[in-house]
């Protein structure tokens, strides 16, 4: 219901062009609401269950009722005295019967038992639908703060060479400095404007992205809460990984799907045995009629002078089928073999993720503890070379100063990148070891 609530605030504020900030949690929440493939895996449950119900009930009877009502013409045989008669006269006819199947092999268990397997196969279906939004949605997130940051830098680039020019400028005039640092610095000025708009372009196609992951419509007013992770740079083993992959087997939902459709084509085969095994099951019937050429008797008592039933047990034994339960039974063994194999598929994908989160995860510690302390040493250098520019010292090469700038812009841009991978490959391992995001 609090999600609920969340889901009409965000409809709200868009109608009403309100300015609101949201949350990876509110987006992740918008998410799975909107998302169709989990929709799709939802009804993939539902229709699962209903097959459940469906082979569950064909251990109960069957229970039929038949009234009839005709008309009869010409020569025929009287029911009644079995005289020949040629009249028109009407008839009316009462037949129940019922079947129930005592004994067929425990056919009826393992399908019902399979079909039971493959609800909950579906119900982690949907788990492992949920997960996969998840990545797609935590990267798109994550990948908006980073462009949302490396924006700002630019930003902040853009002034500072304006700064620059306009220091340039008035030194011009005071004769201090000549034409030549001035064109230079202006084409720095040049670069970073146009940094400026690839940064900006690449913020709006990472909101794009965002927002399609929420199945919404992109839109301005909407600004996103940064994630307050804490950068605690630490060191993996790489043995650790596989710990992290044992623990990852027990939780993940693809597994466990996989798992329970193999344990249900076991019911699968045994099911598809049992039609070529004997089956005992139990049928009764009950009739009466009334022909109106009988007037001697009214409708009621027609009916109880005719009524008549019967009981039969009845033993099926196959003996010759055309082999066609032979291919039914190696169908199932081949699906089983399928699942086994799709399993395989998804516990080595499951491993190498978690390898390539590790490596990222190593690579990134390592080119942020790199960065953080180049981009502190750069932006030394930088303040020292501004401050000979504000001074008034002649430089004897201003491409000094743009190589500065420009490798500060860089290494910037390094950090901010290794920052949110690192926050994003750090998520995941710990996903991999508890089995839930944390959002």
């Amino acid at each position: 219901m609090r999600n609920y609530f969340k889901y009409i605030l965000f409809i709200s504020a868009i109608s009403a062009n309100a300015q609101i900030k949201m949350t990876l949690k509110e987006c992740a929440d918008i998410a799975v609401k909107n998302n169709l493939t989990i929709r799709e895996a939802q009804l993939n449950a539902e229709n699962a269950n209903v097959l459940y119900g469906q082979a569950k009930s064909q251990a109960f009877p069957q229970t039929q009722l038949f009234i009839d009502q005709g008309l009869r013409a010409g020569r025929s045989i009287n029911r009644f005295d079995n005289t020949f008669i040629n009249e028109v006269y009407n008839t009316n006819g009462i037949y129940l019967q019922s079947q129930v199947a005592v004994f067929n092999s425990f056919q009826i268990k393992n399908q019902a038992r399979q079909n039971e397997l493959l609800y909950q196969s579906s119900l982690k279906g949907i788990d492992a639908a949920r997960n996969r939004l998840m990545v797609s949605l935590i990267q798109a997130y994550i990948q908006v703060l980073a462009a949302q940051e490396l924006l700002d830098v630019a930003q902040k680039q853009v002034e500072t060479s304006k700064q620059q020019v306009e220091r340039v400028g008035k030194q011009i005039e005071a004769g201090t400095v000549g034409n030549t640092t001035l064109f230079d610095i202006k084409s720095q000025l040049a670069n970073d404007e146009f940094a400026f708009v690839t940064a900006k372009n690449n913020l709006q196609l990472a909101r794009l992205t965002l927002f399609q992951q929420m199945n919404q419509s992109p839109n301005r007013s909407i600004t996103f809460e940064p994630i307050k992770d804490e950068i605690n740079l630490y060191s993996i083993d790489f043995q650790e990984v596989d710990r992290i992959f044992e623990e990852a087997v027990t939780l993940f939902p693809d597994i466990k799907s996989n798992e329970i459709r193999i344990q249900s084509f076991d019911n699968g085969i045994k099911a598809a045995k049992a039609n070529a095994l004997p089956s005992l099951s139990l049928s009764g019937s009950f009739q009466a009629f009334y022909a109106s050429s009988n007037p001697e008797l009214n409708y009621i008592k027609q009916l109880d002078a005719t009524r008549n039933g019967s009981l039969n047990l009845t033993l099926t034994v196959p003996i010759l089928g055309n082999l066609q339960n032979k291919y039914r039974v190696n169908a199932v063994r081949i699906q089983k073999q399928l699942a086994e194999n799709q399993l395989n598929t998804t516990r080595l994908q499951l491993r190498q993720s978690i390898e390539q989160s590790f490596q990222t995860f190593t690579a990134a510690s390592e080119r942020y503890k790199i960065a953080t302390e180049q981009v502190e040493i750069l932006n030394q250098n930088v303040a020292a070379i501004e401050s000979r520019i504000s001074a008034g010292v002649i430089m004897s090469n201003s491409a000094d100063y743009i190589l500065a700038r420009n490798n500060q812009a860089r290494a910037m841009s390094n950090l901010v990148q290794a920052k949110y991978e690192y926050i994003l490959q750090k998520k995941a391992l710990d996903f991999y070891r508890s089995g839930e995001w944390r959002l």
